[in-house]
C-alpha cells in the first residue's frame, strides 16, 4: 500500500470512529432510546450509515435494540465498562465507603461527584431506608452554578477558571430562589470558602437543600466533591446543620486524605 493510500486509510478508520461515538453521545438520560431516523437527523448523518454502525455496535454489545418499536438503546457493554472505570478511579474507591458510612450513620443521604466542563457528574449516590426518595442515578449531571457540589469546586478552582465556567454556563432559573447573577453567585462562593463548605437552599430543587464540601488531590487540586442531601426544613435547623456540616467536612477531609492530600 502506498503512503497516500495507507493515509487515506487512516482517515477513513477515524471518520469511522467518530461516526460511532458521535452516535453513542446521542443517548442521554433525557432520550434513552432512539431510533435510526432519530439519530440521522439529529447528526445530520445517511440513513444507511447509521444503521451500519448501529449494527456493529448491536454486535459488540455496546447497543440493543428492541425489535417490536425499532428503538435502540444502550447496552450491557458500557456498563461493564463503566464498571472497570470506576474501580480504577482512585476518588471512586475511597469514597464509596466513606459515604455509605456517612448515610447509616446521620440517616441522610450522600452523592459523590466529579467536574465536566460546566457540569458535575453524579458517580455515587448513598442512602438510608428514609431517603430513598433523594437517589440520583449514577451519570446524572447537575450544572456547577446552582448545585452544591458544583459551588464548593468553583469555590477552590482558580478564579479565572471558574470565571470562565459560570460565563459559558446557561444559569436558568431552576427555582424563585436560583442564582443566577454572577454577582450573587460569586458572593456564595466567597462565603463557601469562609466556612469550609456550601449550603444550598431551595435553589436546584425546591423544598430541597444540601450540604458540600470538597475533595482534593496531592497537587491540592479540587478533583471531586461530596454533598449530604435533605429537605430545606430539617437543612435549615441550626443544630443539624452543624452536624451535618461538620460530618461532610470531616469526610471529605478523610478522603482528600487517602489522594495524598495534606493542609498547609
Amino acid at each position: 500500500m502506498s503512503q497516500s493510500a495507507e493515509n487515506r486509510h487512516k482517515d477513513s478508520n477515524t471518520k469511522s470512529v467518530s461516526k460511532t461515538l458521535a452516535i453513542l453521545a446521542t443517548f442521554n438520560e433525557t432520550v434513552p432510546m432512539q431510533r435510526t431516523s432519530d439519530i440521522a437527523a439529529k447528526l445530520h448523518m445517511n440513513m444507511s450509515t447509521v444503521s451500519r454502525h448501529l449494527n456493529t455496535m448491536l454486535d459488540w454489545g455496546f447497543l440493543e435494540r428492541d425489535d417490536a418499536t425499532g428503538y435502540y438503546f444502550p447496552g450491557l457493554a458500557i456498563v461493564a465498562l463503566a464498571g472497570v472505570t470506576l474501580q480504577n478511579n482512585d476518588v471512586f474507591r475511597h469514597a464509596f465507603p466513606e459515604l455509605q458510612q456517612l448515610s447509616y450513620k446521620y440517616g441522610i443521604h450522600s452523592h459523590m461527584s466529579v467536574p465536566r466542563d460546566t457540569d458535575i457528574v453524579h458517580l455515587i449516590s448513598s442512602c438510608c431506608e428514609s431517603t430513598m426518595d433523594l437517589l440520583i442515578p449514577m451519570g446524572h449531571r447537575h450544572p456547577m452554578y446552582c448545585s452544591a457540589m458544583g459551588r464548593v469546586l468553583l469555590a477552590w478552582m482558580p478564579a479565572v477558571q471558574a470565571e470562565d465556567i459560570l460565563r459559558r454556563s446557561e444559569r436558568l432559573k431552576y427555582t424563585s430562589a436560583t442564582k443566577i447573577d454572577l454577582h450573587d453567585i460569586n458572593q456564595e462562593l466567597i462565603l463557601t470558602r469562609q466556612k469550609g463548605y456550601c449550603l444550598l437552599l431551595n435553589e436546584l430543587t425546591e423544598s430541597k437543600a444540601s450540604i458540600a464540601a470538597p475533595i482534593f488531590d496531592r497537587n491540592r487540586t479540587p478533583v471531586a466533591a461530596i454533598s449530604v442531601s435533605a429537605s430545606a426544613h430539617s437543612l435549615s435547623q441550626p443544630q443539624r446543620q452543624r452536624e451535618l456540616a461538620r460530618a461532610v467536612v470531616t469526610t471529605a477531609g478523610k478522603i482528600s486524605g487517602k489522594l495524598g492530600y495534606f493542609p498547609k
